[in-house]
């Protein structure tokens, strides 16, 4: 082969884009939360917490913290018992429903990936990246953050604006988030739409866990939060962008 061949083979190699691989998927059509796949995570005190498939095939995380102490966050979620290899680049997708709240506040729902196998709350860890909605009083609107820790220094990647704008948040219903992180990139689409875009180190660790999590102060009755349609998979930004915008 002469050169100008392998050239404008090795241009076309590069312009197709990389082929994703599923990692792994859960659309909770199981009658219970999967043991095998899926670890419970908890941290802080509760009235009474629930973590469970609904009826509708999607994971339940319900929090009451009527008369528990004042001086503790709580949370709850799960955890893949399975830590993914980042690669060059992973993409995780879920849809998160933030259930309409009557009073919303200081509640917090996240689709996180951590580094450290943990139980208990993965934000206390020194290697994550979290993408929340976060209850705005009076409580019916959120407001999305994006944040990552990376080797113990914590960053606020995108905020919007709050609380100098959009200091009230925002109606959330339904969700579609998907995170695309690379060694130096991170991206995040909502519903389709590219609402953060990053170059630089993203997270210190090669593997990581993913996580699903609520977080509620105390002395709220019970609130829930459902996520449904979970999927990793490895893949390049734009793999994951017309992930993102397929299933917005």
């Amino acid at each position: 082969m002469g050169s100008r061949a392998r050239l404008l083979g090795a241009a076309l190699l590069v312009a197709v884009p990389l082929a994703a691989q599923t990692r792994f998927r859960d659309d909770f059509y199981s009658a219970s939360l999967q043991g095998n796949r899926w670890a419970v995570t908890a941290a802080g005190d509760f009235n009474e917490r629930t973590v469970d498939v609904a009826g509708d095939h999607r994971l339940r995380l319900r929090a009451d913290t009527m008369g528990t102490r004042d001086d503790s966050v709580k949370f709850l979620g799960v955890r893949t018992r399975e830590a993914f290899a980042v690669g060059e680049g992973m993409c995780v997708a879920a849809t998160l429903d933030w259930n309409d709240q009557a009073n919303g506040s200081y509640l917090s729902a996240a689709v996180i990936l951590a580094g450290a196998e943990t139980l208990e709350n993965p934000l206390r860890g020194k290697d994550w990246l979290a993408a929340e909605y976060v209850g705005v009083p009076p409580g019916r609107n959120a407001r999305m953050q994006l944040s990552s820790c990376r080797s113990g220094l914590r960053l606020t990647l995108e905020d919007e604006g709050w609380p100098h704008t959009q200091r009230a948040g925002r109606k959330i219903g339904k969700v579609r988030v998907v995170l695309f992180v690379a060694p130096r990139w991170i991206r995040l689409w909502e519903n389709g739409e590219l609402r953060h875009q990053s170059n630089g180190p993203s997270l210190a660790v090669e593997r990581v866990f993913l996580h699903l999590q609520i977080s509620s102060h105390s002395n709220y009755r019970a609130r829930e939060v459902y996520f449904g349609d979970v999927e990793v998979s490895n893949t390049d930004a734009a793999g994951c962008g017309r992930r993102a915008r397929a299933g917005s």
